[in-house]
């Protein structure tokens, strides 16, 4: 396998391939820092990084020694031998060539960190990802070789999956403790596994707990609402929940085909009770009542003997995305004679990662497959940014730390998660192009202050969770799309001075997100990524009920409507009051933290206006806000439009997403609107995003009212090898806002006017 790092790419490398005899196996597409070698042509360019890509080839020996040769010849003095023009031409584009190595094919934690969890003498479950290849044949003999490298290790294959509409090919097996030692201390040559062309990547899984305090008695202060008899509208692929929690009966139904109940005792079943509560009731500490359906949870998490505490994880012989589309095809497909089991599911809820997969350039399987899956089925996809224990300080230590105050002591902290984003990265599958991915804010419900031994890392304002993962995502697109309350964490004061935070479990009074516990009438607070992304899913329930009282007697499809909670949630965002720093905040909240429920409804100073629709390639439409009266004074008035859609993908191409829609300034007889406030065009819409949000101000008049009009043109360009006639479900969210002091009923003069308008004109 030879890898190819290309920087700002002329030429199709499918074709060069074609040509030379090479299989392009996958391709990938990032941008990098300008260096000596590659710089940027204009002294004030409208991107300061260069695009850069890298595709991975499969040759034979022969083939791949002359093609090595080669690039070192050419590195050495720009010059071929006469009668390789085409590799000139793919040479003079590239940065490096060089093999697919064993640092490549591990994909996992800090060695130490994995294997404190670790009971010793024991066989552990490790993933092997192959590379996935064209024909079957191939597919079999890399199997059978990889297969024979297992045995002679003395480990064993437990299952093995193909999946080819997101090019997958992956082993479940076990292997000797003394395998992972290897690799952990940097003994390659002893571990033929890591070392074999047919590996893709080698991957030691687990799941990454919220941090969390001890049970509680219940506080009993939850209102008493009767759950409904409809129909669920959200799944939760997480753990077995303790369904008989006094706060969960009768409001979470269990799916559990694979039985993973009877693999657990009640006192167990933590993470699964956690999210449920969160998405029923919330943050307790706030008394909100609970959802108005009960929710669906489908278990896939299970307590691992391989962990010294029983935490919870994949299953054994498991692999993510082959269960992630049993999952699915059980909720939306009929079996065995039987109906599917979520028919009416719109909104998914995976507050589950994997830490021993940071995204790093190339999108994950586990989140191609979320992909595949959301646009198939037309399902919006939530799902945690991820969780990162421990943070690193920089040019100060704890000690240090705790002599500054207030504002001081929270920009030293977001400095040093600046400083550490690289090792903070977002955990697959958070890397999911269609879903909206969570990251977490410093802030609940608890209202407790630090006493003894542990410290507030904010002294007590609001500020970015410490242990949130940190965008961008594939193509350095928008990651996450928004963030939302985690829980406060406070770190232990050490004896010694620390260059690091080391976070605890919350006290019988907080602080954290106050959940149900797994013991019947206890409760206890969490902390983290988890909670924050169940606050937002329980966010979506509410929301999609409102599409579904302003929808009636309108034809939506599934995946409008997903388009249409996912577009609402992230209008719903503002900015996060932190100073920034040398840290873009927008790695961590993305558009902002979501501050509004919609579902609430608006001011009269203010109108919100839904689109839905399918466009397709090189189409555009139109979207047409009616205008009120009474805006011809100078004050200031706020237009937002935010759009969001469901792709479907390419895993062959670097361009990943095959549609990619955009918003075109609002127009119209309205005032020419400057640049946009908070995110920039070029934030909101680069890469591989699949929502953008963008804010607009004016103090100007408008000249004009009832009768008139403002327009949003949404285009769709078709890319990563086109979308073949295929219509792509999208909503938009259009809003105006008024300062209350102009005195003018906005909502009521738009509503008069939106229903006798024709909303979207192709």
């Amino acid at each position: 396998m030879l890898v190819f790092e290309a920087i700002e790419e002329q030429v199709d490398l499918q074709k060069v391939a074609q040509r030379l005899g090479m299989e392009v196996l996958i391709e990938t597409e990032d941008e990098v820092d300008p260096d000596a070698d590659f710089t940027l042509k204009s002294k004030t360019p409208r991107n300061p990084l260069l695009s850069s890509c890298l595709h991975a080839a499969c040759l034979n020996q022969t083939a791949f020694n002359n093609l090595l040769g080669k690039w070192r010849t050419w590195k050495r003095g720009g010059k071929l031998p006469h009668g390789y023009a085409p590799l000139r031409d793919l040479f003079v584009h590239l940065k490096d060539v060089r093999p697919w190595g064993p640092q490549d094919r591990l994909k996992m934690v800090p060695w130490e960190e994995h294997f404190g969890g670790q009971l010793p003498g024991i066989l552990l479950e490790v993933e092997v990802e192959l590379w996935y290849r064209k024909t079957v044949a191939a597919r079999d003999k890399s199997q059978r070789e990889v297969a024979t490298l297992i045995s002679q290790a003395g480990g064993e294959i437990s299952s093995s999956v193909v999946i080819d509409s997101i090019g997958y090919h992956g082993l479940r097996c076990t292997v000797p403790t003394q395998i992972l030692s290897d690799l952990a201390n940097g003994h390659f040559d002893n571990v033929q596994l890591v070392k074999s062309a047919n590996v893709m990547y080698l991957r030691v899984t687990g799941q990454a707990m919220p941090v969390h305090g001890v049970p509680i008695e219940s506080s009993g202060d939850a209102p008493l609402v009767a759950p409904s008899n409809l129909a669920p509208i959200v799944c939760l692929l997480d753990g077995v929940p303790a369904a008989n929690h006094p706060l969960l009966k009768d409001r979470v139904l269990v799916h559990d085909p694979d039985d993973l109940a009877s693999d657990s005792t009640v006192n167990e079943r933590k993470h699964g009770t956690w999210m449920s509560s969160a998405v029923v009731w919330g943050d307790l500490s706030e008394g909100d009542n609970p959802l108005l359906r009960p929710i669906l949870v489908r278990p896939i998490l299970a307590p691992s003997d391989d962990t010294a505490d029983r935490s919870e994880e994949l299953p054994p012989g498991q692999l993510a995305p082959d269960l992630m589309r049993r999952a699915f095809r059980e909720l939306f497909e009929e079996h065995d004679g039987e109906g599917p089991v979520g028919a009416d599911i719109a909104i998914v809820n995976l507050s589950v990662g994997d830490p021993a997969t940071l995204f790093d350039t190339l999108v994950s399987s586990w989140a191609r497959m979320l992909d595949w899956l959301s646009y198939h089925y037309g399902v919006l996809i939530i799902v945690s940014a991820g969780n990162h224990g421990r943070l690193p300080l920089y040019s100060l230590n704890t000690e240090q730390l705790l002599q500054l105050r207030g504002d001081d002591r929270r920009k030293a902290v977001l400095e040093s998660q600046g400083r550490d984003q690289f090792n903070r990265r977002l955990i697959s599958p958070s890397e999911s192009i269609n879903s909206i991915t969570v990251g977490a804010i410093h802030d609940d419900g608890s209202q407790v202050s630090p006493i003894g031994y542990v410290a507030d890392p904010a002294d007590g304002l609001l500020a970015i969770s410490p242990f949130t993962a940190v965008g961008t995502g594939y193509r350095r697109s928008l990651k996450p799309e928004l963030a939302a309350s985690g829980g406060k964490a406070f770190f232990r004061i050490p004896p010694q001075p620390s260059d690091a935070l080391e976070f605890t479990g919350a006290t019988t009074r907080g602080p954290g997100i106050r959940v149900a516990a797994p013991e019947s009438g206890r409760e206890l607070f969490i902390a983290g990524t988890s909670p924050a992304c169940a606050l937002v899913t329980r966010q979506a329930a509410g929301l999609y009920e409102l599409i579904e009282q302003i929808t009636v007697g309108k034809s939506l499809t599934r995946g409008q409507r997903a388009s249409a909670v996912k577009a609402l949630l992230v209008h719903g965002t503002g900015p996060l009051d932190v100073p920034q720093g040398d840290f873009p905040l927008e790695r961590v909240t993305g558009n902002g933290v979501h501050t509004r429920d919609l579902s609430g409804g608006c001011a009269s100073n203010e109108a919100v206006l839904l689109f839905c629709g399918s466009i397709g390639a090189s189409e555009e439409q139109e979207l047409v806000f009616p205008l009120p009266d009474g805006l011809s004074v100078r004050e200031v008035k706020k237009i937002d439009a935010t759009l969001a859609w469901l792709s479907p993908v390419n895993w062959r191409h670097r361009q990943y997403r095959k549609a990619a829609l955009s918003l075109v300034k609002p127009n119209g007889d309205i005032p020419k609107l400057g640049t946009p406030v908070g995110l920039s065009t070029n934030t909101a819409t680069r890469g591989a995003g699949t929502v953008q949000h963008l804010s607009w101000e004016t103090q100007q008049a408008f000249a004009y009212g009832h009768g008139s009009e403002m327009s949003i043109k949404v285009k769709c360009l078709e890319q990563a090898g086109g979308l073949d006639g295929a219509k792509v479900p999208y909503a938009a969210v259009v809003s105006l806002w008024v300062a209350p002091a102009v005195g003018v009923d906005v909502y009521q003069q738009v509503r008069d006017q939106v229903r006798s308008r024709v909303e979207v004109r192709p």
